[in-house]
C-alpha cells in the first residue's frame, strides 16, 4: 500500500527538487559568481529567487513524516516512554538513514574546500573554522556560523554556506519522531503540525523579523514549511483531496511556481515582516498539490531534465557553490583578462564551465556517495 502512494507522488516531487534546484542554483551564481553580470538582464523579480529553499523544507517535511508514520503505525503503549520503548530499534534506524544520507557527501565537500583554502588561502582560523561544521550541523546551529560569516563576507571563499539548511532540518530530523511518538493518535499529530506551522509561520517569524530583524538563515524562518509539510502527510494519509481536476492543479501548480520564483524579487529584503509567508504558503501548498494529484507539476519539455536534476538535487546542491568558487578563482587569476573576450563573454564562458563541472562532480558524488550509502543503510536494516 505504501510503495503504490510513494508512486502516487514520487515524480512529481522529483521534478519539484529539480525546479528548486535550478532557483537556489541561480541563486547563488546570482549572489557571488558567474552571473552576476546578468543582473543587468534579468529582472529584479526573477533574481532574488530564495523561495527555493523553502520547497526543500516542505517535501522533507511532508516525506519525513509520511516515512515516520508507516513506521509508527503499529506502536504500541498508553505513555510516550512505553512508545518509544516499542519503537527504539526504528528511531534509531531512522537517525542512522538521516546520517548517511547527509554526512559522507557533506564531509566530501568539506575535505574539498579546506583543499582549496590551503591552496588559495592562508587564513588557520578560517579553515578550523570549517573542521566544526560537521559538528554544527549535527547539532543544528551551523545556520548561525553561516550568518555570522555572511555578516563579514568571510563565507564567500569556503562554498560551505548552502549546508546551513542542513542545520535547520537536522534539529527537525532529532525531535520530529519523538514528537510523534508523543501522542498516538494521528489526529492529535496532525493539530500539532498545523499548529506548529501556523504558530511559526504567522507570528513567530514576523514578531522576530519586526523586533530582532532575524534574517534568512535562522530557524524560526524556516521551520514553517516543515511543520506545514508534515501536516500534509497526514492530510494525504487520510486520502483527502486526492480526486481534485487535474487541470486546475496543473494552473494552480504553475501559479505557485512562479509566486515561489519571483515573490521575493518584489519586495525589500526586510521591507515587509509578513513578507515571507507568501513563498513559504506557496511552497507547502505545491508540494501538496504534487502530492494529492499526479501531473500536478509535470512540464513536458522540461520534465525529464527536472527528474535528473531532482534525483541528484541532494548532490547538485551540496557541490555547487564550492565548484563555482573554484571555477570563479582559477579563471579570474589565470585567464582574465583575455584582450580577445569581452567581458561578457567572459562570464558567460566561465558559467559554462561551472554548469558543466557541477553536473559532473555532482553525477560522480551521486553514483559513488549517495547510491552507495543508501545500499549500505538498506542492507543494514535486513
Amino acid at each position: 500500500m505504501m510503495m503504490d502512494k510513494k508512486k502516487f507522488f514520487f515524480d512529481d516531487l522529483e521534478s519539484l527538487r529539480g525546479f528548486a534546484c535550478i532557483l537556489v542554483f541561480l541563486q547563488h551564481m546570482l549572489w557571488i559568481c558567474p552571473l552576476r553580470f546578468l543582473h543587468n538582464i534579468v529582472p529584479r523579480s526573477l533574481s532574488n529567487c530564495t523561495g527555493g529553499v523553502g520547497v526543500f523544507f516542505a517535501i522533507s517535511g511532508f516525506v519525513v513524516t509520511l516515512s515516520l508514520l508507516n513506521k509508527f503505525r503499529s506502536s504500541s503503549g498508553e505513555s510516550f516512554l512505553e512508545r518509544l520503548q516499542s519503537k527504539r530499534s526504528t528511531v534509531f534506524s531512522f537517525y542512522k538513514t538521516r546520517f548517511f544520507r547527509i554526512f559522507p557527501v557533506l564531509m566530501l565537500v568539506v575535505l574539498g574546500t579546506v583543499l582549496f583554502l590551503e591552496l588559495t588561502e592562508n587564513d588557520a582560523g578560517f579553515c578550523a573554522f570549517i573542521f566544526r561544521v560537521p559538528a554544527e550541523i549535527l547539532f543544528g546551529v551551523y545556520n548561525y556560523s553561516v550568518g555570522a560569516y555572511v555578516s563579514v563576507e568571510k563565507i564567500h571563499p569556503c562554498g560551505l554556506g548552502p549546508f546551513w539548511t542542513l542545520a535547520v532540518e537536522a534539529q527537525f530530523y532529532l525531535l520530529w519522531p519523538m514528537a510523534l511518538l508523543l501522542f498516538k493518535s494521528n489526529n492529535a499529530r496532525a493539530l500539532m503540525s498545523l499548529g506548529l506551522g501556523c504558530m511559526f509561520m504567522f507570528v513567530i517569524q514576523p514578531l522576530c523579523l519586526y523586533f530582532f530583524n532575524l534574517d534568512y538563515y535562522n530557524h524560526c524562518n524556516n521551520l514553517s514549511e516543515l511543520f506545514l509539510g508534515a501536516f500534509f502527510a497526514f492530510i494525504y494519509e487520510e486520502g483527502i483531496g486526492k480526486d481534485a481536476n487535474k487541470t486546475i492543479c496543473m494552473v494552480a501548480g504553475i501559479f505557485l511556481a512562479m509566486m515561489i520564483w519571483s515573490y521575493n524579487g518584489t519586495i525589500s529584503e526586510r521591507g515587509a515582516f509578513f513578507s515571507r509567508i507568501v513563498p513559504s504558503l506557496s511552497s507547502v501548498l505545491l508540494v501538496a498539490l504534487c502530492a494529492f494529484v499526479r501531473g500536478s507539476f509535470r512540464i513536458p519539455l522540461l520534465d525529464g531534465l527536472l527528474q535528473y536534476l531532482g534525483s541528484r538535487s541532494y548532490s547538485l546542491y551540496a557541490v555547487q557553490l564550492l565548484i563555482a568558487n573554484i571555477v570563479v578563482y582559477y579563471t579570474n587569476s589565470i585567464y582574465f583578462p583575455k584582450e580577445s573576450l569581452s567581458e561578457y563573454d567572459f562570464y558567460l564562458y566561465q558559467l559554462i564551465i561551472v554548469i558543466v563541472l557541477v553536473l559532473v562532480v555532482a553525477e560522480l558524488s551521486y553514483r559513488f556517495m549517495e547510491k552507495p550509502m543508501r545500499r549500505f543503510v538498506s542492507k543494514s536494516k535486513e
